[in-house]
């Protein structure tokens, strides 16, 4: 069995029997070969471990999902990314078999909990007509991964809004916070304000400290933030900007326990924020955010700016800040700039004024990404749009300016995609052979984006932002304008 990410964990604490085969064995004949006899991951590597994995962990229904219908795409497992494929397994095990199995899984430092034959059945059942492979994004919006506590005791957040020409840290002193509320799981998170903009908050708690000693703490943000011990100021996050600005700061600690306060502010655009310390009687670096800080140092690279030339585009395929690991982005003459996600089929990022530094790529090896070279990036797009269909990235044509047009399939329709300048932005025009009569939904936006504007003509956007596209027998065309105000 070809399973790549997450399902299980080894040596059961419940043992499950199917005619006759319990789950351990059921594993063992089914799972061990890519993520080992113990759940401790194999394949040299490409199969992620099992064993005490949150994907493993909380509800059910995220596994059963997977050995259902697969999973493709990036996740990661254990603090390492993975991208592989795990085919769908449904039509080979039955529902007692699947039960057995990650009830199994589940017990080796996964909670231990039981996973019942019904409850499989009932997701089999749900999702019957369902042919694409699962998406970790997708699985991670319906059943979030459990957070292991923290080390943060009595963390309480406030939460501040902001006037909208606020650029720094305000004063709390002067300002009445607007909600509060405890963190139970002991880390610093953004949870339930990711997509707001023009907001502060502030996290107060406790750390212990167990040894005497100088200690480091290291901060990273997307805007501005600061981190202080015993309310003095340790290391701070200056300036608008995206997160990888990683600061650290020192402080010297007595054991015992320690006031903590983490100031952050967001202006416009993407969220962040992470933290982390290290010192005397901490093994390596420990969190102190959900999000983990990307501490290694990268080194100086002289800007290689791409620019387009006359009246030809210029491309850029590689790895993009903000975007998935098959985006293709595309700067225009005028200085019109958007990255275009090939794994989502969708419009992801939509700029102007300068295009983008390759320097990064072109000096390093690995994942490291480029930047746009732009101040105002507007992140359009987070998934596919068209929700709820199975689509198919198929390539692309280029006219003789370098324009690009993609091309992909939605559930049988065949799509072309063109981008191209427009006044004050750009004309997106979605060309869509059909067989018949139909409709089809089309979300170009996955949230509302201050400082834009999105129209088509001759139709209008329906409450939840999406436009119900009409499609007739043969070639059907609509044409939106996205505006940058």
């Amino acid at each position: 069995m070809n399973l790549i990410p997450l399902l299980f964990s080894a040596l059961a604490l419940f043992t499950l029997t199917v005619n006759g085969q319990s789950g351990p064995v059921l594993y063992q004949t089914y799972c061990s070969a890519c993520h080992g006899a113990q759940g401790q991951g194999g394949a040299e590597g490409a199969a992620p471990p099992l064993a005490k994995s949150l994907w493993a962990q909380g509800d059910p229904d995220r596994m059963i999902k997977v050995v259902l219908h697969g999973l493709m795409g990036e996740i990661e497992v254990l603090g390492k990314e993975y991208n592989l494929v795990m085919p769908p397994q449904g039509a080979v095990l039955s529902d007692g078999q699947i039960a057995a199995i990650l009830t199994h899984v589940r017990s080796l430092g996964n909670g231990g909990e039981k996973v019942s034959t019904d409850r499989v059945a009932a997701v089999r059942a749900k999702y019957e007509e369902r042919e694409a492979y699962w998406k970790g994004d997708e699985l991670l919006k319906d059943h979030p991964l459990p957070s292991p506590p923290g080390p943060l005791k009595n963390l309480v957040r406030k939460f501040y809004a902001l006037r909208k020409d606020q650029r720094s840290i305000p004063d709390y002193a002067k300002l009445e916070a607007n909600a509060s509320a405890r963190q139970p799981n002991g880390l610093i998170n953004l949870e339930g304000y990711s997509e707001k903009d023009h907001f502060s908050l502030v996290w107060e708690g406790e750390l212990n400290v167990r040894r005497e000693g100088q200690f480091s703490f290291t901060l990273d943000s997307d805007d501005l933030s600061a981190l202080y011990i015993d309310d003095k100021k340790v290391v701070e996050v200056p300036g608008l900007g995206g997160m990888g600005r990683a600061k650290t700061g020192k402080a010297t600690l007595h054991p015992g326990v320690v006031k903590i306060r983490v100031e952050y502010m967001e202006f416009t655009g993407f969220t962040g924020i992470a933290a982390s310390w290290s010192g005397p009687g901490i093994r390596g670096t420990q969190s102190l955010s959900s999000t983990k800080v990307v501490s290694k140092q990268k080194p100086k690279i002289n800007l290689i700016e791409l620019k387009p030339e006359g009246n030809r585009a210029v491309h850029y395929r590689n790895f993009i800040a903000g975007t998935g690991n098959r985006s293709f982005s595309v700067g225009y003459p005028g200085g019109v700039n958007l990255v275009f996600n090939q794994e989502n089929c969708g419009l992801e990022l939509l700029w102007s004024g300068r295009f983008i530094d390759a320097g990064p790529r072109w000096k390093n090896r690995g994942t490291v990404r480029s930047f746009p070279l732009s101040g105002q990036v507007y992140h359009l797009q987070k998934g596919s749009p068209y929700p709820g269909r199975t689509f198919s990235f198929q390539g692309m044509e280029l006219d003789d300016h370098e324009y690009p047009t993609f091309c992909y399939s939605v559930d049988g329709l065949i799509v072309r995609d063109r981008p191209q300048p427009a006044d004050k932005g750009m004309e997106r025009i979605l060309t869509i052979e059909s067989a018949g009569v139909g409709e089809l939904v089309f979300a170009p936006l996955s949230r509302p984006v201050p400082g834009f504007s999105l129209e088509c003509r001759g139709l209008v956007a329906r409450q939840d932002g999406t436009f119900l596209l009409p499609l007739l027998k043969g070639d059907n065309s609509f044409t939106f304008h996205y505006g940058i105000l």
